[in-house]
């Protein structure tokens, strides 16, 4: 087999076979929620807020954050509340992670869940991994090498390999639950391969988010709230150059025509200052690929109004009608996005589709979102959350409730 071992160590001359084999697929899970796998996740935490050079990445920081032991405490309390008192909760087993090239860090946070229910973890990760990525696998591997965690090490193993249809065939025969990440023409290509018939599959396959703005409460909002929106804005659509499934691709400003205009233009402009501030330019291939998309978009556009050619400091632009939302699912990210005016939030409910993952909010109460979604019932949108919160990692994502998803109840009746 082709494989490269990121995590635990090994020695050089241990094959991989003999690895998965003996030493590792055949380990009992370890107990649900035990206190290594916690004191782990706060050290893990605490190495990357006080190493220079992972504080650096504001994904790793956001990451560190969430693994603070007293985050993790909140989540397992949360979720014990939730289980009957004549249930037990157990690991699954195996748990095969299949990490996505263009938001590479998110992986770590479904293993850090399966690594409190107790199961043993393979985590595929791409063969193109960032700085980012191979300092963080250095950083688990050095905590890996004490032998204070030892019984982790032997229990989770981080490879990466060709696409490989034998590999991923073989990992998928050994595990009890997949965790696909990659998309969905990778989604699709496990779905085809043989798996125990008592395997859980956890799709996360492409989706699409919206911001909507409520154009009346932004206008009268202070410059001090539009700007402190522009701030938030920029960390959903930035981080991960726009790629991730989470980010904004479609801005939807919502009242009369007026104050949508109004309000467009302000926050447009405010944004464009939070990149100056940033320093964030277009490199020369992103500022090529966003021309390109725009003239591409136009053309099938019969009302699309660019704001203007794409420029350094300044985020891509293109004005559409709300019924041709349906045209403009994909993206070349980087920055670019689509505008669009709403009388009310309820025009968008017949535009929503089951691709949409993430809608970000500014403006609206909480009634207001509840009722939009019920309508919506169901047919779309899985996440709803302030603006600056779409990347903010949830144990329930994507419609998963992941401690559930990567565990099994044992009821036990009286």
């Amino acid at each position: 087999m082709n494989i490269t071992v990121y995590l635990p160590y090994y020695n050089a001359d241990i094959e991989l076979e003999k690895v998965l084999t003996n030493e590792f697929l055949f380990q009992k899970p370890l107990p649900t929620f035990n206190e290594l796998s916690l004191e782990f996740l706060s050290g893990l935490s605490n190495k990357i807020l006080s190493s220079k050079k992972l504080k650096s990445f504001p994904e790793l920081v956001a990451l560190a954050y969430w693994l603070r032991k007293s985050n993790m405490v909140s989540i397992i309390n949360s979720f014990k509340k939730e289980v009957p008192e004549n249930e037990i909760i157990v690991p699954r087993g195996i748990a095969f992670h299949v990490a996505p090239s263009n938001v590479d860090s998110i992986f770590l946070y479904s293993w850090a869940l399966s690594l409190l229910i107790g199961n043993t973890n393979i985590v595929r990760v791409t063969q193109n991994a960032n700085e980012q990525i191979d300092s963080l696998l250095f950083v688990i591997r050095e905590m890996f090498m004490d032998g204070k965690w030892n019984s982790l090490a032997l229990r989770n193993l981080v490879i990466t390999y060709p696409r490989e249809e034998t590999i991923n065939r073989f990992l998928s025969l050994h595990s009890d639950v997949r965790v696909l990440w990659g998309g969905d023409e990778t989604i699709n290509s496990f779905h085809i391969l043989p798996a125990k018939p008592t395997t859980k599959d956890i799709s996360f396959a492409d989706k699409f988010s919206y911001t909507v703005i409520n154009a009346s409460i932004f206008n009268n909002s202070n410059e001090e709230v539009k700007s402190d929106l522009a701030k938030q804005f920029y960390n959903d659509a930035y981080w991960f150059d726009q790629m991730a499934c989470a980010s904004p691709r479609f801005v939807l400003f919502v009242g009369e025509v007026s104050d949508c205009e109004k309000s467009s233009k302000h926050f447009w402009h405010q944004l464009e200052s939070e990149l100056v501030r940033r320093i964030k330019a277009d490199p020369i291939n992103i500022a090529m690929e966003k021309l390109v998309y725009l003239y591409e978009s136009i053309s099938i556009s019969e009302k699309a109004s660019p704001s203007g050619l794409p420029e350094q400091f300044k985020p891509t632009v293109l004005h559409v009608d709300k019924n041709e939302i349906v045209k403009f699912r994909e993206s070349c990210g980087g920055g670019f996005f689509f505008e669009c005016f709403l009388e009310n939030i309820e025009e968008l409910i017949p535009l929503v589709s089951r691709k949409d993952q993430t809608l970000a909010y500014f403006g609206f109460s909480r009634e207001e979102l509840s009722d939009f979604v019920l309508k919506v019932n169901g047919t779309g949108i899985d996440r709803v959350v302030p603006v600056g919160q779409a990347l903010n990692f949830s144990p329930s994502w994507d419609g998963y409730s992941l401690l559930n998803e990567l565990s099994k109840r044992v009821h036990i009746a009286s």
